[in-house]
């Protein structure tokens, strides 16, 4: 795997923090650009983190710190800088669509500057911080197809920028534990952008494509459209919520419900489950009567009531995004939660979409055991330290703009639903 746009040489760092575990992985960039993992970290998380806020400073302060002592053990080499995951703070995205006049001459990187500094001038984020901010399109003469308008010659240059934005405050908190770690934030990378960086393929970011990462407490949304991200956000339900029920139905305590749903669950009824019998461990209960054997479609059925659900809401988050007919032609499943049995063909008839489960880029020295769903946002971590965007992650504004943003339904947004 070969890294581009101004890699630097030496290691980088990952930390993936989730509401179920951490995870850490270390990787060696040669100067030719080759990328390597030296180091994988993974630690359990149990109430350190909910919905993608640090609900417990300490706990998730000891996950990342044995999660990163792991990685770096195995790596033979100690980190200083994690880029780091975030799906906390309820995310919001927002494109910003701006012109400036070339008056006929090539348009030259100083007007793509010029553009860019006056969409970033648009911005109003209040007491919200910046996660990302580059350009999702260019446009010569109102054209958005061009990929890059340098020598171009035109009278107006357009510039599409997407900039997501969430609350400070659970963004602190994160970056609190990661300080107490002894560690620095080299950047600090939304889940879903990860996730889709980790397991779309080229031709998948090009044609226009969704990326759903079901953790434990959050689930993720991410569009691409021409190879760039031009919707994100993240919703505060996951695969704890489906533990939670079937424990409250089955009447067993949590983390046997977890286990039964890890191990012999599946996202739909299957009619040999009225037949199958599964072991199920009773609360508060003893002797003969701790364990109760119940038929599997009884956990099967819980699954699948609660994935319907999800997946309801998740059609319904990409219809509400404007771009619903770009993520119409595919949909890639990843987490923790793609990768119950069955889940593809219920998502596919849910959400009315080609369905796959995504796994992550395989990268040069990634174990096996890191190569499931789970690690998708940690390997797109990896891939964004390499990659690094045209534009590095904003800092906030100090004072509110009073030019308002155009949100997602500007000329960029429909010129994207009319061409994907």
């Amino acid at each position: 795997m070969k890294a581009v746009n101004g890699t630097q040489e030496g290691m980088i760092a990952a930390l993936d923090v989730g509401s179920a575990k951490i995870s850490c992985l270390i990787a060696e960039v040669d100067a030719d650009g080759n990328m390597r993992v030296r180091g994988v970290g993974n630690r359990a998380c149990l109430g350190g983190v909910s919905a993608g806020a640090v609900v417990d400073m300490d706990a998730t302060e000891k996950a990342i710190r044995a999660s990163v002592d792991q990685a770096e053990k195995m790596a033979g080499a100690t980190i200083s800088d994690v880029f780091l995951s975030f799906s906390g703070g309820e995310p919001t995205s927002n494109v910003i669509e701006v012109q400036v006049d070339v008056d006929g001459h090539a348009v030259s990187q100083s007007d793509i500057d010029r553009a860019v500094a006056k969409a970033r001038e648009q911005v109003d984020v209040d007491e919200d911080e910046i996660l990302h901010a580059f350009p999702a399109a260019f446009a010569v003469d109102g054209n958005f197809g061009v990929k890059a308008p340098t020598g171009m010659y035109g009278k107006k240059l357009s510039v599409a920028l997407h900039v997501i934005t969430a609350s400070n405050g659970p963004l602190q908190n994160l970056q609190a534990c990661v300080r107490r770690a002894h560690l620095n934030v080299a950047g600090v990378v939304l889940t879903p952008f990860a996730s889709g960086l980790a397991t779309l393929v080229a031709d998948e970011a090009k044609m226009g494509a969704a990326a759903i990462d079901i953790g434990a407490g959050t689930t993720s949304i991410s569009i691409f459209a021409q190879g760039a991200l031009v919707h994100a956000e993240v919703l505060p339900i996951g695969g704890a919520q489906i533990t939670e029920q079937v424990a409250r139905s089955l009447l067993t305590p949590f983390e046997h419900a977890e286990r039964l749903k890890t191990f012999n669950g599946a996202a739909a009824v299957d009619p040999a489950d009225e037949r199958l019998e599964i072991e199920v461990p009773q609360v508060g209960e003893g002797g003969d009567d701790a364990i109760a054997r119940q038929p599997r479609s009884a956990l099967t059925g819980v699954i699948q009531k609660e994935l319907e659900l999800l997946f309801s809401t998740i059609g319904k988050r990409l219809d509400a995004s404007g771009f619903s007919g770009v993520a119409g032609r595919r949909v890639v499943l990843t987490g923790g939660v793609a990768q119950t049995e069955g889940i593809r063909d219920l998502a596919s008839r849910v959400l009315g979409r080609q369905v796959r489960v995504g796994r992550p880029e395989l990268i040069d020295g990634l174990p096996a055991a890191a190569q499931a769903p789970t690690f998708a946002g940690a390997v797109g971590l990896l891939l964004y330290g390499a990659r690094r965007p045209v534009l590095e992650t904003m800092k906030k504004k100090q004072e509110k703009s009073s030019v308002p943003t155009r949100g997602a339904f500007g000329r960029f947004s429909r010129w994207v639903r009319d061409n994907f």
